[in-house]
């Protein structure tokens, strides 16, 4: 005699659909409980904005170390590049803002890596190459390319 079972034995678990479900539901719970938080507050207790107006550029520090020239005290229409090439990416970017170029719109970062190809820190990267030659007069506003690598 075989034992045949009468029932089959019971699933355990969600079906992929159920998870799809639970998934969505609490990512929209996620993102209305953050409006409802931040729409909720008064501006008598939320924190004020930095105030980005409030250093000049001669009150902003440059590395001792980095070799670059420090940024000017005047508005000039074009500046010498120096060479970036050995240079920390967050370092001449941040140099190229305090000159007057726009952080988003006129600084691209690339990447020259096979593997890593979207410089996201550029705190991890290391400029390799520069659309611009070192020591030619650019003008400021005009978009600059620093190629990186995040190898050693």
């Amino acid at each position: 005699m075989t034992y045949q079972p009468s029932m089959p034995p019971a699933r355990r678990g969600f079906s992929g659909a159920a998870v799809a479900l639970i998934a969505i539901l609490a990512l929209g719970a996620g993102c209305l409980g953050g409006v409802a938080v931040s729409g909720t507050s008064s501006t008598s207790d939320t924190m004020a904005a930095p105030d980005r107006t409030a250093g000049t550029k001669a009150a902003r520090a440059v590395p001792e170390d980095t070799g670059l020239p420090e940024a000017a005290q005047d508005e000039p229409e074009y500046v010498k590049l120096p060479d970036f090439k050995g240079q920390n990416a967050a370092v001449a970017k941040q140099w190229l803002v305090d000159q007057g170029w726009d952080e988003f719109k006129n600084i691209k970062l690339g990447s020259q890596d096979p593997y890593d190809t979207i410089v996201i820190l550029p705190e991890n990267w290391t400029v390799t190459k520069q659309s611009h030659r070192p020591g030619s007069k650019v003008k400021i506003g005009s978009t600059i390319v620093l190629t990186c690598t995040k190898e050693s």
